[in-house]
């Protein structure tokens, strides 16, 4: 019995704001749909949507591309598209409905002597709970989970957010092997204490690049161009479940689009456009997105909006400026700035770093990042109450 793990599809999402970005979320799923078609099944560990409440245009499109890969699709619900406050509220409902999928909440279902126990998305806080319910796994199922674990190495989520599992929620569960979501770093994986000993817990990770930490970086410096990093590899595992054990077979993804990251390290002002008219002539290119930071120190304000005109073929430049001002200079935002973070201190107390962290996320096109960040917080502020 062969089952294609995919996850973190996020159809919905709008990054930067671009619908070309939202139709290359949906293009990535009918990708990986068609490449499983070696597969028995398919299990979407979480996020296959990007919202609880998406417009009826993404359901539509959803249903269309689900509907149109001749594999029974298998689903657990994500912190995205399904709240444990509010169960009966995700779309995923609507989606088993019709038949699309079927949706695995602390369920399981039956491959024919093959099983697969889903586990939909729950807070780090309510662990033990979680741990109860999945050791109703049987013995020698595939699980499906929506949840980082303590100690996995990833890029996103870097650190542990309300949906880390520690290792002892899965202490005993019984499952040869855990298909899991929510860590978008494809490949990213760890071990847990099983019944029978250590089980491999194994993230298919986001289908699409998730931000700018993702994207192809680049450095320039002292006028040479140096590569700092790949586009981070993205893709589909097929789970091969035979006897008493699993093997795992690496499917890539290919990129869509160019999304590059260009970091340009400035000694003063005046350098800056002969760095950009240099970058637009190596990386201006049709249908890419640009992320262009500015490093460095220099006695002057820079005006990044001016300089994205120097890309004419790209679908989306972004210029944030990161450089620094010498001691002395004077920084026309920096007192509002303060003001403005020391008002929301004294409003918001401890919610003014999630709230500051919103913005900065706003500010680089990320609304659905923003939006994350703010109801992380309050589930946990409502799980504590």
């Amino acid at each position: 019995m062969k089952i294609a793990h995919i996850s973190d599809a996020h159809l919905g999402r709008q990054q930067y704001h671009l619908k070309e970005r939202e139709e290359d979320y949906f293009q990535a799923l009918e990708e990986a749909l068609r490449l499983a078609k070696p597969a028995d099944a398919v299990v979407i560990t979480g996020d296959l949507l990007d919202t609880r409440r998406p417009s009826t245009r993404v359901l539509l499109k959803a249903i269309d591309i689900l509907s149109g890969a001749g594999l029974p699709i298998y689903a657990v619900g994500g912190n995205h598209d399904y709240s444990h406050l509010r169960p009966e509220e995700t779309p995923l409902r609507l989606l088993d409905r019709v038949r699309t999928i079927r949706l695995l909440c602390f369920d399981e279902a039956d491959l024919g002597g093959v099983w697969i126990y889903g586990a939909c998305a729950v807070p780090r806080s309510r662990a033990e709970e979680f741990r109860q319910r999945i050791l109703s796994a049987r013995p020698g199922s595939l699980l499906a989970i929506h949840q980082a674990v303590e100690g996995v190495k990833a890029r996103y989520p870097s650190a542990v957010d309300e949906h880390t599992m520690p290792l002892k929620a899965f202490s005993g569960v019984k499952a040869v092997h855990i298909a899991a979501g929510h860590v978008h770093d494809h490949g990213a994986s760890t071990t847990v204490p099983g019944a029978g000993g250590a089980v491999k817990v194994l993230w298919a990770g986001s289908l699409e690049l998730w931000d700018s930490g993702d994207f192809e970086t680049w450095d320039l410096s002292g006028g040479r161009w140096e590569r700092r990093q790949e586009a981070a590899p993205k893709g589909l595992y097929l789970i091969d479940l035979a006897g008493r054990g699993a093997s795992v077979e690496e499917i890539p993804l290919r990129p869509r689009r160019r999304m590059l990251r260009l970091r340009l390290f400035l000694g003063e002002a005046r350098e800056a456009e002969e760095a950009f008219d240099e970058a637009a002539r190596r990386f201006d290119e049709a249908g890419a997105v640009v992320k262009v930071e500015l490093y460095g120190e220099v006695g002057e304000d820079l005006r990044p909006s001016r300089y994205a005109a120097y890309f004419s073929k790209a679908l989306y430049v972004d210029v944030v400026d990161r450089t620094k001002k010498p001691r002395g200079a004077v920084v026309r935002a920096g007192s509002a700035y303060e003001a403005v973070e020391r008002l929301l201190r004294e409003k918001l107390g401890a919610g003014a770093d999630v709230v500051a962290k919103a913005l900065v996320y706003i500010r680089d096109g990320d609304k659905a990042a923003a939006r994350k960040a703010v109801e992380e917080w309050l589930y946990a502020q409502m799980d504590r109450a």
